[in-house]
Order: C-alpha cells, then structure tokens, then sequence
C-alpha cells in the first residue's frame, strides 16, 4: 500500500530549482506587510566606538589591578574585559543580522541580536558568581590593598565608561545594544565601587571594604542581567511581544466588521521591534475578504503596532440551523430529525469517465453539526466502523462512506482511477453533499492518506484527524504482504470456511472474540454465484500493481509534502507490531510537523480496528 499507489507524481522541487536563490518570493506587493525583512539595526559605529574605547583601557587596568591588589579594580578590569567581548559579540551580531534573506533563512537574520544578548547575559550571570565567591573569601584571607593606585586608575575608569555608557545610550531599540550597556553600566558601577574602595582604605586602611563594595556592585549588575536574559529568551523561544495583549488582539479581530470568527491566531517577533501575526479568519462570502483585510490591518497596526500579517479567509458553510442530510425528506424537516443507525445512503461523485455513486452508512442525530467521518483500508468498507460509530453517535453524526469500488458502492470502469486523488474528490463531494463546513476524520490505513491528502489542500473541512497505522512511508514488507492477497481469487463455498480465511488474512488487527470477528469481518464477505466472495472490486489492485520503484519513491516524496501542509491537530496510532508504520517513520511525522502527537498499541500489527473498548476510548478522547 505504498503512498504513490494513490498519490500523483509530484511536480518537481520548485526550492531546488531556485537554489540560487529567487528574489521576487521575499518582495512585497499590495496588500503585504510594509515593512523589510532586512530590518534596520542599530549604528554599528557606536558599538565600535564603545569597542575601542573598552579595550584600549582594560589592559592598563588590569595591570594597576594586579600591583594594586584590589579586588574592587579587578572586578572592574574584568567588567572592561567582559565588556569589550560583549561588544565584539554585538557588533558581530550587528552585521549578521544585516545579511538579506536568503532561500535558506527567509526571514533574514535578525534574530542574531537576541542570541548575542542572551549569550551576553549568560556570561555576566558568571562573573558575577566569580565576584562574589572571590570577594566572600577575601573576608576570611584579607588581601593588602594600594588605596592610592585604586584610586586614580578608578578614577580614569569611571570617566572612560561614562563616555562608553554615554554612546552605547544614543540606540535605545537594539535589544542587544541594550544588552552591552548593561555590561558597561555594570563597569561604570564597578568604577565608582573601586573607587570608593580606594578612598576608604587611603583614608582608613579597612581593607574589608573592596570586597563588600564588589558584592554589592554585583547585586546590582544581577538585576539587569536577568532581565535581558528574560527579555532574549522570550524573544528567541518566540513568545508574544511583551507589549502586545494576545488575547485583546483576538478580542479586536473578532470585531472588526466582517469577521465571524478568529482560529488558529499566532503573534510573535520575527526580528526585534518587528511583530508578526499569523492566523485563520471565517467570513460569509470570499468576495467581501479584500475589504475586511483593509480593516484589520488598519485595526493592528493602529491599536497593536503589528504590521506584518498573515491570515487565511476561510468561507463558513451553512449555519447550524441550515444543516440538513439530502436524503431525509423535505417534509421531515419541521420535525425532529430520525437517528440513524448504520443506514445507507448514496453520494454522486464524478470521475473521469461520468459518475458514479459512493454509498455511506450514518450513525446518530443528521442535524448534529459535529460530524465524524471514518475512512476504511484498502480492501476493508464502511462497516469497519460499526462499533466506533455507534460509540461516537451521542456526540457526533458518524459518517462512514464506502470509497468507490468496496462495499455498496459502484465499481470504476477505468481501473486505473482506483487512487487517492478520485478517492479525496469523492469525500469533497460527500462533504458537500452533507452541507457542513467542518468535519473530523479518523481514517484506517488508506483512509489516513486520503485524509492526509485532503488536509493538506487549501480551505480543507478537515479541523481534527486521527491517522490510524499508516504514514507518508510504506515499509517494503507491508507492500509484499498486501501483494500476496489483494485482488487475489477468494472464493468459498461454505461462509463459515471465508471467515475463517477472512480472519486469518487480518490475524495482525490484533486479537478478537469470535462475535468481535463477526461484527468486524462478516460484512467483508457477499454471497455470489452461490459462492461467498469479498466485496469489493479486484481491480482495485491493478494501480496497486502497476507501481515501480521510481513511482513508488515519488509517491512517498509526494506524501511527505502533503503531510507538512497540514495545520490541524493531528494523532497518529501505530500498532506496536506494525509492519506498515515503522517507530522511525512516526518520530520524523512528529518532527516535521508540530501539530502531530502519537500513541503506540501494544500487541497490535496493521492496523488497530478500534472494536476494543479501550481504543473507542482513546477515539473518544482525541475528538472530545
């Protein structure tokens, strides 16, 4: 059942095929955000001002430290020294952050401001340890200490650091520049500390007083640090702008005229000063979405300052109240709708020789705007679901369609559109058909790709997915044991003798009473001919077997492309034993996609069925 058996070829890699980089996909045109990726960062020249000026003193500094014997004035020399290589950081990050964006980096690389900061502040946590451990011993090992020396050379530091601090201070929006001021004001303090301490000892001989002068400056340094260090990490871990109120954004969007509600809202900063918000707008009509966009981005950038923004219109179907199933009767619809309880209904689906019908058994209350719709395997049907859907009935309207060519449904002329992309247009044609505007999909091995497939397309219904054993990779051994019966004669002449080969076919859903066999197998198998045969189409297998190696790989590089569109909360089941869905092809959905989660089945091959009570609870539980 590999992924290109019912997948197109994919196009080829527009990314590739632009490696050299391709300058119209990071311009602006009407109606983008008006500002530059490449954002202008703070004067360089003031940081290599402060540059020079830091490390032209620490050395003579240092020096008088060490024949001064002052802990106060070493602390500073290492303040000056700390501060040349946070400045060195911050002119470094200043100029990377000036580099273009690139088909690599598309937002640029403003984002190394707030690494040089929090790597700054990381270093200033550790040097004030150091003081403080060095000064706590001195009280114990009282160092001699030339009061004269410390005094004068403090004197030169204090003033060399007001000019830094003084420069450093002309760029105020640089989260990093701000960061090496914190540096500098720390050694302007450590200035003043030493020189205290050596006015007291020239004046006194109390030499305890370098060491509380250092321990004090070092508490005061620690406040600052730790709020930059909050500031870069909030920044660096994509947190909401500290200025911007999430929730009174969401709150404003909501009101704008035109809107009818806001999901999947996101705001954050790109580059410093710059927030960005992405999210997913439901209006009434598409041709009004123009003119609502005008508003909200007047409304954000006026009450939010937010001027990069992103959102997806999505046109919201027929209300609640309008919700109605076109195979109930006109006249039934002034009364209370009649619960179904597995009965069949037909879609009309079209394909590319004419039409077809694609038939489907309902569960529940058809008024219910909460539908489920549960998607079999390759040679399974509808009736998978008959225990999960009478389960999930009280909460949903349970929709379990026969996909064209099993079951109740007709069987396609052309064999060859046996495959997921007729498979998606059916499920289009019964969401419509049903006239609601969202659903949720459970889908069993073949119905997790035509699920993920139609999650993936633009306006998908599909809010919610359970993905049961199947994934964008299928493993070769699962290929060659689909290969070994599907389309293959079956053909008994006892139903008792078709069971029991049925059963022995799916021995890896895992293990089932003789009554749960029943329920889940038995309408797998139609009496023809006096014979009882399965029920759907063998040529269903002829895409199957018409697959090389080469459409095999692009049917798995399409899938994987599908998969990382899909925005939508997502579980993936694998059965522990499966031979389909490998642990490793789990991990990576899990990694390239941040909406998946996934849960393993103990004692389970392909693919968990979902008649246990504790797996319906586990359904229950996702879709709840």
């Amino acid at each position: 059942m590999s992924g290109s058996n019912y997948f197109t070829s994919p196009k080829p890699n527009q990314s590739q095929s632009n490696a050299g980089g391709d300058p119209s996909l990071h311009a602006h045109k009407k109606g983008d955000a008006k500002h530059s990726h490449s954002k202008e960062v703070s004067n360089q020249n003031l940081l290599l001002i402060a540059l020079i000026l830091t490390l032209s003193f620490s050395g003579v500094e240092g020096a008088a430290a060490y024949f001064a014997g002052s802990l106060a004035l070493i602390s500073d020399a290492g303040h000056m020294v700390t501060d040349a290589a946070a400045l060195g950081l911050a002119l470094l990050a200043q100029i990377i952050s000036k580099r273009p964006p690139s088909p690599k980096h598309s937002f640029g690389f403003g984002r190394a401001e707030a690494l040089a900061a929090f790597v700054n502040g990381i270093v200033m946590l550790v040097l004030v340890a150091w003081i403080v451990f060095e000064a706590i011993s001195r009280f114990y090992t009282p160092h001699q200490v030339d009061g004269l020396t410390v005094t004068i050379v403090a004197a030169i530091g204090l003033l060399m650091n007001v000019v830094v601090a003084w420069v450093l201070s002309r760029d105020k929006k640089s989260v990093n520049t701000r960061a090496a001021l914190v540096h500098v004001m720390g050694d302007l303090l450590g200035s003043v500390a030493a020189l205290l301490a050596g006015l007291v000892i020239q004046l006194t001989g109390w030499m305890p007083i370098d060491a509380i002068l250092s321990i004090l400056v070092s508490l005061l340094i620690l406040k600052s640090t730790i709020s930059i260090l909050h500031e870069s990490y909030h920044f660096l871990m994509e947190g909401v702008p500290l200025h911007i109120d999430y929730l009174q954004v969401g709150s404003d969007l909501k009101k704008v005229p035109g809107v009818l509600a806001v999901h999947d809202l996101h705001v954050w900063e790109m580059t410093p000063s710059f927030p960005a918000l992405i999210g997913h707008i439901e209006i009434e009509h598409m041709q009004d979405w123009p003119e609502i966009m005008s508003r909200i981005n007047v409304m954000l950038l006026d009450q939010h300052g937010i001027d990069h923004v992103t959102l997806q219109p999505e046109e919201v179907g027929q209300h609640e109240h309008d919700h109605y199933h076109d195979d109930i009767p006109q006249a039934q619809n002034s009364a209370p709708a009649a619960l179904h309880a597995g009965d069949t209904f037909f879609v009309q689906c079209t394909n590319g020789d004419g039409s077809h019908r694609m038939a489907y058994h309902a569960w529940g209350d058809p008024s219910n705007p909460k539908v489920l719709l549960c998607v079999h395997g390759l040679t399974r049907r509808g009736s998978d679901f008959n225990t999960l859907a009478q389960a999930m009935s009280k909460d949903y309207y349970v929709v379990c369609p026969d996909v064209v060519g099993r079951g109740d449904s007709d069987r396609l002329q052309n064999p060859m559109m046996y495959a997921v992309p007729q498979y998606v247009a059916d499920m289009a044609s019964l969401v419509k058909h049903l006239g609601v505007a969202h659903v949720d999909w459970l889908g069993t091995s073949m119905g997790g790709l035509i699920g993920m497939v139609y999650a993936s397309m633009p306006n998908s219904p599909i809010r919610r997915m359970l993905i049961n054993d199947v994934g964008p990779r299928i493993e070769p051994e699962a290929i060659k044991r689909l290969g070994s019966y599907v389309g293959q004669t079956f053909s008994f002449a006892n139903r008792a003798d078709a069971l029991e080969r049925l059963n022995a076919i799916c021995a890896s859903f895992g293990e089932h009473t003789p009554q749960e066999w029943e329920i889940y197998n038995g309408p797998m198998l139609i009496q023809k001919n006096g014979l009882w045969e399965m029920h759907y189409d063998p040529d269903i297998s002829v895409p199957f077997a018409s697959v090389n190696p080469i459409m095999a790989k692009a049917g798995e590089m399409a899938m994987w492309h599908a998969f990382k569109q899909i925005h939508i909360p997502m579980l993936i089941v694998r059965g522990g034993n499966s031979d389909l869905l490998s642990a490793k092809t789990v991990a990576e959905m899990c990694k390239v996609n941040p909406y998946a989660r996934s849960i393993e089945i103990p004692n389970v091959g392909h693919a968990p069925a979902f008649v246990k009570t504790e797996q319906i609870a586990l359904a229950k539980e996702f879709f709840s």
